[in-house]
């Protein structure tokens, strides 16, 4: 049975690791927002207002891509996934890619959560499929969705 030091030793063990994490995701939010709106080439790409625990991005004025932690408690994997709903429809989030965002403050233990320009180029990397598929359908005058919901179910 435990006493009440160590459960309140473990309690701020967890809140300390979880407030820490949390801090790690604000950065990252941070750092990729400022990258986008600070871009001086024309991606077709804004910062929009997600709900409390996403960052989204709203492609061509249509296609939302939404950021956030899983679900999990203290959950490190960060999923990217882009809104599939036609219209006045409910969103439909389908994930395309996940990465990971570690204690030191790293994704994928390859980009620095306080460098803009990493984490925008890390960013980009993961979103290139779905301009590739847009490109692709507009080139072949395909319909979008259909090829979007193909990407989609590949990963």
């Amino acid at each position: 049975m435990s006493t009440l030091s160590e459960l309140t030793s473990k309690a701020d063990y967890i809140a300390s690791k979880n407030s820490h994490l949390k801090s790690h995701w604000r950065t990252y939010q941070n750092s990729l927002t400022q990258a986008i709106t600070q871009l001086n080439v024309p991606i077709n790409h804004a910062f929009s207002y997600g709900e409390e625990q996403d960052l989204r991005f709203t492609l061509f004025n249509h296609f939302i891509i939404s950021i956030h932690l899983s679900d999990d408690f203290y959950s490190q994997e960060l999923v990217y996934s882009l809104n599939m709903a036609h219209g006045d429809e409910q969103p439909d989030f389908r994930t395309f890619s996940h990465a990971t965002l570690n204690e030191q403050g790293w994704v994928d233990s390859t980009v620095d959560i306080k460098d803009k320009r990493a984490v925008l180029e890390h960013y980009l990397n993961k979103i290139s499929a779905i301009y590739d598929c847009l490109f692709h359908s507009l080139e072949t005058n395909q319909p979008v969705y259909p090829a979007l919901e193909k990407l989609l179910t590949r990963r």
